[in-house]
């Protein structure tokens, strides 16, 4: 049975794996460090932090924060100007911030890190290089939090250390508010993975209740889940923390499944790539077993990371992406699959993943279809390598119920398509089905199937029956005709182009295994 000791258990194995990847030296601690009996425990001027409820809901431990002097926070400041070598600067460095040349035109944004990490790391300088090459960013400041000395084991303690960063945070913000003169935070946006994204909520807070300031934007991604599941608000990131709180879910599954990420819809938008669960290409297989410990350590943490950190790989290609990154708001995932959300109206909003996000919502707020209590969960689907962004069609296929197709009888196997443009650029292949499948005459199937974007909307689509015999199977054999499939149209419905087409086979002909066939409307019309 599955309990809180069993997942702390779980947690710190995994997490002592992943130590070993990281660079920085383990803060160790005096044994008698947190041998009191305090519930609070206060750090001028940053505030008090409490032990007591409710901080001690969900937590099979529990700690104080460190103080700032061991955290050794950093705050590395870039701009176009500077790329390479930031501004180092601590959160009450007013004068360094006078002397920066910072451009109080912005916008500012904020990236911080999660567990065993820190500002080194290749995905924060991937996303930084991003937002500072963005068209309209010439004045943009980013500035990475760097609190590598508290993001180590144990992990209950990094899970504390975080509500004083976040609190040291909102004080440099209203450094800079103050001294670059500005009118509001509206043009800050922090960005935070993991226990980051947690660290940017308890940040948003301390603006408000301190200096009466609220961020313009908090995107969280993948924030973690253990100890901060079934919290109240206070405990975790939440919409409250800023104008606009977007969430991108990737790894939202239980911790004894290896998931790091919360599943609960904790922004104004939550959204679910691929169920937010589990992502394409990030599946342990077992083929990749190596006999070596290092080898088997480092699949185990392949697996374990993998899909948790999709989701600021997502966030990256989002600011520049090479299709419109678009998610469905939809009832689950299941029924997005299904085809029931491909409308984009009052029931079903479409909202682009990722960077471009808030743009969208303020349309959809300026319209009044929208106000800030409002939640929406979105989902869509992604590839299993960068680019990751793909457009969504759903596939409506009929199965002929004519005479030919009858006599033929059903056929077991799986139906690929290619769709093709005006400009005859080809997708790549797809299944409208993961597994193989029993159609019979007269069936009807509709599924949602994600493609590579060519960049136009089809306009023919080349379909192939793909066909394997089971020995243990007598609905499969095929020994005096051919394997093949009497398709009667296929309906692609575009969510990203808003277009829609039917194609047959040419004179009602059936697919024939292994031998690609071409579907256009034309040939819709033929009548024997």
């Amino acid at each position: 049975m599955y309990n809180k000791t069993s997942a702390t258990l779980m947690l710190q194995t995994i997490m002592v794996l992943m130590e070993k990847q990281n660079s920085t030296d383990v803060t160790h601690f005096p044994s008698n460090f947190y041998d009191d009996a305090d519930l609070e425990r206060c750090y001028r001027p940053y505030g008090c932090f409490s032990k007591a409820y409710p901080w001690t809901e969900n937590r099979p431990d529990n700690y104080f924060p460190v103080p700032p002097e061991t955290l050794g926070v950093r705050y590395a400041a870039f701009t176009r100007r500077n790329r390479k070598i930031p501004l180092l600067l601590q959160a009450h460095d007013t004068e360094k911030i006078r002397n920066a040349n910072i451009d109080p035109s912005g916008p500012f944004y904020l990236i911080s890190h999660g567990f065993l990490e820190g500002g080194h790391k290749i995905w924060i300088q991937n996303m930084a290089d991003a937002l500072l090459n963005l068209e309209g960013n010439e004045g943009a400041t980013i500035f990475v939090v760097d609190w590598r000395k508290g993001s180590q084991p144990p992990y209950g303690q990094a899970v504390a250390n975080i509500r004083l960063v976040g609190s040291m945070t909102a004080h440099l913000i209203h450094n800079l508010f103050d001294v670059l003169g500005l009118p509001n935070l509206d043009n800050f946006h922090f960005i935070g993975h993991s226990l980051g994204a947690h660290l940017a909520g308890y940040c948003g807070h301390a603006l408000q209740k301190k200096f009466n300031l609220k961020l313009g934007r908090i995107t969280g991604l993948d924030p973690a889940a253990p100890y901060f599941s079934n919290t109240v608000s206070l405990v975790r990131l939440d919409r409250s923390d800023a104008k606009y709180v977007d969430v991108i879910h990737s790894n939202a599954m239980p911790l004894y499944f290896s998931g790091f990420g919360i599943s609960e819809s904790i922004g104004h938008v939550d959204f679910y790539p691929n169920g937010g669960s589990t992502q394409p290409g990030c599946k342990n297989d077992g083929s990749q077993r190596q006999i070596g410990n290092n080898d088997m350590y480092i699949n185990v943490l392949k697996f374990v990371s993998c899909n948790h950190e999709r989701s600021y790989e997502l966030f990256t290609e989002s600011i520049a992406p090479t299709c419109p990154f678009m998610a469905v708001q939809c009832e689950s995932y299941e029924a997005f699959l299904a085809g029931n959300c491909t409308t984009c109206d009052s029931k079903h909003y479409c909202i682009p993943m990722g960077y471009h996000s808030y743009n969208i919502y303020k349309r959809l707020q300026a319209a009044g279809l929208l106000d800030t209590n409002t939640h929406i969960s979105l989902y869509s689907m992604t590839g299993d390598s960068k680019p990751f962004c793909m457009v969504h069609y759903k596939i409506t296929l009929k199965v002929s119920n004519s005479t030919e197709s009858r006599i033929h009888g059903p056929e077991v196997g799986r139906i690929s398509i290619i769709l093709v443009d005006r400009n005859n650029s080809k997708s790549d292949h797809k299944f409208i089905d993961n597994d193989q499948k029993y159609y019979k005459p007269g069936d009807q199937e509709t599924r949602m199937v994600p493609f590579k974007d060519t960049g136009l909307p089809p306009l023919s689509v080349i379909v192939e029956w793909k066909y394997e015999t089971n020995l243990f199977n007598p609905i499969t054999w095929r020994l005096l005709k051919s394997p093949s499939i009497y398709i009667e149209y296929l309906k692609i419905s575009s969510i990203e182009y808003n277009t829609d087409i039917t194609v047959c086979p040419k004179l009602r002909k059936p697919v024939v295994a292994n031998l690609p066939t071409v579907m256009k409307t034309k040939y819709c019309g033929f009548k024997k």
